[in-house]
């Protein structure tokens, strides 16, 4: 099996086969401080990956109900002067 065929699952389940020190009721694996540390720098990398993404569907979100209010408030009121309607090249996100 090609290294791009096998699911993470299969992946971590391998080497903790090939690493694993003992087999009690805790897991103790044989790896150097680079392997460490680079798995920490991954997951750092992951969970700030995954913030920045929350971040940016909140700012979308806003942005939809903004205009959607806007032109809620344009279709109930044309001539209201707060009733601003995005142009139609402009981004909602």
């Amino acid at each position: 099996m090609s290294h791009s065929d096998r699911t993470l699952k299969e992946f971590l389940g391998e080497f903790v086969e090939e690493h694993a020190l003992t087999s009690g009721g805790e897991l103790v694996l044989d790896v150097s401080p680079e392997e460490i540390q680079a798995l920490g720098d991954f997951f750092v990398r992951g969970l700030c990956g995954w913030m920045l993404g929350l971040d940016i569907d909140r700012r979308r979100a806003h942005r939809l109900v903004e205009v959607t209010e806007n032109r809620r408030a344009a279709e109930e009121d044309p001539c209201a002067e707060d009733a601003e309607m995005p142009e139609a090249d402009e981004p909602i996100n």
